[in-house]
């Protein structure tokens, strides 16, 4: 699996492309069947775990967090308030460590890295939110909708076509209180991406304080 700068590199289109192209048309089918159901009764915010899936860590990649915090401040905006928190961050399944031969690297055989950008505040419409990043994702394909899990709201996936042929999978969230993107990297189809973007969607989001 290729290190992290070409990981980085699988990266940069599906992120700017949507920080540059949200108001514009796109050809990528809008998940609008998503299903919907009832949000949280009280406002949520977004949390960082120490540790998300229980042992994965965030990530010290400059290049990793500029894209996440980058994302993250084009979803402040679709927000119909200021957010009342947010988060753009990484995490990696093995501590980085920096060499003067590949400079910073993960050490392990599993290069694969999870992206995250999210924030909370109020949505008046979720599903609307929903379309509207995808279509801002021209080179995602195969976007449909998928469970949005206990919390609710609307949710969808789909798979960046990357040059470097590194899988991604791009899956977000919306509902009445939080929008969020979990980009995950180098899954394969038995890791099962999807069912993963559930467990980490349930581990960002709690009851605002």
């Amino acid at each position: 699996m290729p290190t992290g700068p070409t990981i980085v590199g699988a990266l940069t289109s599906a992120i700017l492309l949507f920080t540059t192209g949200c108001s514009g048309q796109s050809d990528t089918p809008a998940p609008a069947a998503a299903t919907q159901s009832s949000p949280p009764a009280a406002a949520m915010r977004i949390d960082k775990p120490a540790k998300l899936l229980g042992t994965w860590t965030e990530s010290v990649d400059r290049g990793f967090h500029d894209r996440a915090e980058q994302q993250m401040g084009t979803f402040k905006k679709l927000l119909t308030a200021g957010p009342t928190s947010a988060m753009g961050t990484a995490y990696v399944r093995a501590e980085e460590v920096y060499s003067r031969e590949r400079g910073l690297h993960i050490p392990s055989d599993d290069q694969r890295v999870i992206l995250i950008s999210a924030v909370s505040g109020t949505i008046t419409d979720p599903t609307a939110t929903l379309d509207k990043t995808f279509a801002g994702l021209p080179n995602v394909t195969g976007v449909g909708p998928i469970q949005p899990g206990p919390l609710g709201g609307a949710a969808g996936c789909g798979i960046l076509k990357a040059k470097t042929g590194i899988p991604v999978d791009i899956c977000v969230w919306s509902d009445q209180h939080t929008l969020g993107m979990v980009t995950l990297v180098g899954f394969t189809r038995t890791d099962d991406p999807r069912g993963v973007f559930g467990q980490i969607r349930a581990e960002l989001e709690r009851p605002a304080r």
